[in-house]
């Protein structure tokens, strides 16, 4: 008999990633505010309704949301549907947002007492992965509990590990994106100045992917997103802004002695507040384009000035980030 599933958060990541576990034969309970993912999912098979029409039926529940807060909400919600049914199946929770550790460990202990497991598990990829289901999946929580779901994780992922306690998971995701935006920012910069120096940039891209200054960004996103000026990863600035700050956080309650979290969460922040609203990630070339080499250099006309270091400001014409 297939497995029962429920899925919460069928945005750009949660939808492909729930038709995956469809097309490997389970049934699949989706919830999301977007009624065109809903109607996308019936099409395919899946059921939506209500989570309490549901959630006694389900044997796992999948949760793909935006942030912590959202995560711990829709926890406290499963409690109170959960603990309404006398008949309640055996019940684990798969956590696979980009959620706080702290929070993660809070709600691992909040569900003990109902019974309900709790395995934190986010993913990285991108949508292209998450497509393919060849995410890279890791894990928090018990042997136990891992061992019960691997084989669901295998329906969305193609390298799946249990990475340690519960928190483990997201902790090393909000670390993987750090390093992921890091890597972004240092590259957009490195090939920004080359090309003021006359260096074409697909140029500069190809001889550092055979270098060791390579690293996903240019391998990847560089000749896919950047290059093309496609700018449509699937991963928005909004999202790794809050990922890169969760990460700048956790070096901070660790009291480590490092600027680096701060100062690439700060460039970030930055971008963010003078880019689209729904800007992909990606778009931080375009940030970068705006105060590497101009310096001091004044529009006519709809100035605006960006933060660009400790003693100066950029002043930035908007249209230039189009």
């Amino acid at each position: 008999m297939n497995e029962n599933i429920g899925f919460i958060g069928l945005g750009k990541m949660g939808l492909p990633m729930a038709k995956n576990l469809l097309k490997n034969g389970y049934n699949v309970f989706g919830a999301d505010v977007s009624e065109n993912a809903l109607e996308e999912l019936r099409a395919l098979g899946g059921n939506t309704a209500s989570m309490k029409d549901w959630i006694h039926k389900v044997h796992y529940i999948v949760l793909m949301l935006p942030s912590s807060a959202i995560v711990n909400k829709v926890v406290e919600e499963i409690i109170d549907a959960a603990s309404s049914e006398k008949d309640q199946n055996s019940l684990m929770i798969i956590d696979m947002s980009s959620s706080y550790p702290a929070d993660t460990k809070e709600n691992c202990n909040k569900l003990e007492p109902y019974n309900i497991a709790f395995v934190d598990a986010p993913v990285s990829g991108g949508v292209k992965k998450a497509v393919d289901g060849t995410l890279t999946i890791m894990a928090g929580g018990s042997a136990e509990h891992f061992d019960k779901c691997k084989r669901l994780l295998g329906a969305m992922g193609s390298s799946i590990s249990l990475v340690g306690p519960s928190g483990s998971g997201h902790l090393i995701k909000a670390i993987n994106n750090y390093l992921s935006a890091t890597h972004l920012l240092a590259s957009c910069e490195a090939v920004q100045l080359l090309e003021n120096f006359g260096v074409e940039p697909e140029k500069a891209i190809n001889v550092i992917n055979q270098s060791t200054g390579r690293s996903g960004s240019t391998e990847y996103k560089f000749p896919n997103f950047i290059l093309t000026e496609a700018y449509n990863s699937g991963f928005s600035l909004e999202l790794i802004k809050k990922d890169i700050g969760m990460a700048n956080q956790l070096f901070k309650d660790a009291n480590a002695a490092t600027s680096l979290p701060q100062i690439i969460y700060q460039r970030f922040s930055e971008a963010s507040n003078v880019l689209d609203k729904e800007a992909d990630h990606t778009e931080i070339n375009k940030f970068v384009s705006t105060y590497l080499l101009q310096r001091g250099i004044l529009n006519d006309e709809n100035e605006k000035t960006v933060p660009g270091g400790s003693d100066s400001g950029i002043n930035v014409h908007p249209g230039s980030l189009r």
